[in-house]
């Protein structure tokens, strides 16, 4: 890797953060900011230059597709090397499970169904209360704090559970005993076991910090008690620890997350160099300003700008109600490119689930697709991975993934969309990466690694993203759609302390801040048959109102042939590699290629994430595959004039 060349395609505060000399660096990042890429970018400088080992670096994050696009981005730029890259939960369970082994332990068995568990461990008639004894035993576990400790530090919190404080308690014990008596453990123990060890054992703390010398975190801003408290364990000794996050997208209070190791993060680490990054690279001004504004009316102002070109005003929508807030929202999508709409460049978001579904109904009539992911229950990408994990043994997997690769024309599932990459293809170059990332007993099955890597994240059904706004979060689409802005919703009625409202503000400006082109705000007059009034998150934005819209017509999706075409390259190229299609040019940076055409290298670079070394690299077949559909496109229109 060229550390010049990693550096070519980043802004000045960016270069900043990846370049500092400092191995005790906070990055405080806005929303669109690029915190993904500064932290990638870090891994590989640091890397690329002698003052880190990619053996020994450890980056971590909240979610397997976040995970996933790291390692993908490193092995775009360049990075051979493996790097421990994961979540909290899935590296730490790695770590538990080799000390297990290198102390003869039995192993535990982590159980990812906890409602049964806990279903278990109580009366049949106090299991109407599940999901409330659920959120106390994880509040609590967030915190580290056991059944034993529960009722004093719930009472401290001022905590008032459904079915009381001390019921709570109970079941909580009850929970825990039966876990020992079975031998197992739960996501949230695989913290609180590795704690435990590290801070009881410290020849097992001296391996691990060894391990992972340089830490790096993503989303720093959601840590909650205990990830604090690793962190500070997997640091000691060394402050070789490279922080990423922004303060005003921590939504997630009601997990324990805590904020304040960004705010306070000059008190928390003496010595600490901050970087800031208030440059928004994602959204227009437009799109910024409204964002900035829900902060700022709920006394959080935020520095955060634009460096594109002016978009259009925030559009805003007056329903009657629920229903009509539906059906109007159904006609903007309807007057929609109908290429955003098949590339998934649209998304609806709500506060609530419950909000979600007037609009997929509405959809239905209209015959739009909700988007879906096709790894989903019956999907053809579901099925050939199935397939593969029943061969079981790595040398029939290996022996299947090279027949189906080598095939001139694989069969496939028989299902899949002619112009979308045989599902049996993908699988079978998953399988491949699945093989090389595994050691000698490490006894991961293919499926468990699917789950806990998400490689075909990026695979998804046409048509409208719905999601609720806790759900987009490090997601973006060229069109968003938020809708119930307004009383009872934003901010939700249960937000009753001044704390709770300012993350209900935050919340919103990161639904905002999704939209990189054009952003909806729509409200209903009246919601369940009650009147609702404007959010005040919104009283001062710039709105204008939504065009008129004919009645809903059935939208049907133009193949652009250029699309067909770089993916069929995107496809080949990567089954020649060895590697997944989607680590090779991801299905945004492919879309990007068709809305802009590129002619060279510089224009690659520019409408893609590439940078400039891959898409110089990469720059000939693509430009090639643009002139060639265009060319033979301008000699259509030719002869049929």
């Amino acid at each position: 890797m060229d550390p010049d060349g990693l550096l070519a395609d980043l802004d000045a505060d960016q270069r900043a953060a990846v370049t500092t000399e400092s191995q005790l660096v906070a990055v405080i990042a806005g929303a669109g900011s690029g915190k993904t890429r500064v932290l990638t970018r870090r891994i590989a400088y640091r890397i690329a230059i002698g003052s880190a080992e990619a053996r020994h670096t450890l980056a971590l994050t909240f979610t397997r597709e976040a995970a996933g696009e790291m390692r993908r981005r490193l092995l775009r730029l360049g990075l051979r090397e493996h790097v421990e890259a994961g979540t909290f939960h899935s590296v730490m369970l790695g770590v538990l499970k080799q000390r297990w082994a290198d102390t003869e332990r039995r192993p535990l068995t982590v159980v990812s169904d906890r409602r049964r568990l806990l279903s278990d461990s109580i009366d049949a008639v106090d299991r109407r209360n599940l999901s409330a004894y659920l959120a106390e035993i994880d509040w609590a576990s967030a915190r580290g704090i056991d059944a034993g400790l529960y009722p004093s530090a719930a009472r401290r919190a001022q905590r008032h559970p459904t079915p009381g404080i001390d019921t709570c308690a109970q079941v909580y014990t009850a929970f825990q005993t039966l876990k020992r008596r079975r031998g197992v453990i739960d996501f949230d123990d695989v913290l609180a076991h590795t704690i435990r060890d590290l801070r009881r054992d410290e020849e097992f703390a001296a391996t691990v910090r060894w391990r992972f010398r340089h830490v790096l975190v993503d989303e720093a801003q959601d840590l909650n008690p205990l990830q604090h408290t690793l962190v500070d364990l997997l640091r000691a000794g060394r402050d070789d620890l490279f922080l990423v996050g922004d303060p005003s997208q921590a939504v997630y209070a009601f997990n324990g997350a805590d904020p304040t190791l960004l705010i306070d993060v000059e008190t928390r680490f003496p010595g600490v160099e901050i970087v800031r990054l208030p440059v928004n690279h994602r959204s227009t001004p437009q799109v910024v300003a409204a964002g900035v504004q829900v902060l700022t009316a709920s006394g959080q102002p935020s520095p955060l700008v634009s460096n594109r070109a002016d978009g259009p005003t925030v559009e805003q929508v007056v329903a009657d109600d629920e229903l009509d807030e539906a059906r109007r929202t159904v006609q903007l999508i309807v007057r929609c490119d109908p290429n955003l709409v098949r590339t998934g460049e649209v998304a609806v978001l709500a506060r609530t689930n419950a909000q979600l579904t007037a609009f997929a109904e509405a959809l239905q009539v209209a015959g739009i697709a909700v988007r879906r992911s096709a790894t989903a229950s019956g999907s053809p990408l579901q099925a050939a991975v199935r397939q593969a994990a029943a061969l079981g043994s790595a040398s029939r997997l290996r022996g299947w993934a090279h027949d189906v690769l080598d095939a001139p024309d694989s069969p496939g599932t028989g299902i899949a969309a002619a112009d979308e990459p045989d599902p049996e293809r993908r699988v079978a170059a998953a399988v491949l990466e699945f093989l090389r990332e595994q050691t000698l007993g490490d006894g991961a099955t293919f499926r468990a690694w699917v789950a806990t890597t998400n490689p075909f994240d990026d695979a998804t059904t046409d048509g409208v993203d719905l999601l609720t706004f806790h759900a987009a979060k490090g997601r973006e689409w060229h069109t968003v759609i938020v809708t119930g802005v307004e009383s009872s919703l934003m901010p939700h009625k249960s937000a009753g302390t001044a704390a709770a409202k300012a993350e209900e503000a935050r919340l919103l400006y990161v639904a905002f801040t999704r939209a990189t082109d054009r952003l909806v705000v729509t409200r209903a007059a009246r919601r369940g048959g009650y009147a609702r009034t404007v959010s005040p998150f919104i009283g001062d934005i710039d709105l204008s109102d939504a065009p008129a819209t004919p009645p809903p017509r059935r939208v049907r999706a133009h193949v652009d042939p250029l699309v067909a075409a770089v993916r069929a390259w995107r496809d080949d190229a990567a089954r020649r590699a060895g590697i997944l299609p989607s680590q090779l040019c991801s299905d945004r940076d492919l879309d990007a290629i068709v809305r802009h055409r590129p002619t060279s290298a510089e224009e690659l670079a520019e409408t893609t994430s590439f940078g400039a070394m891959t898409a110089e690299k990469l720059a000939p077949q693509i430009v090639e595959i643009v002139r060639s559909v265009d060319d033979q496109s301008a000699r259509s229109t030719m002869t049929g004039a």
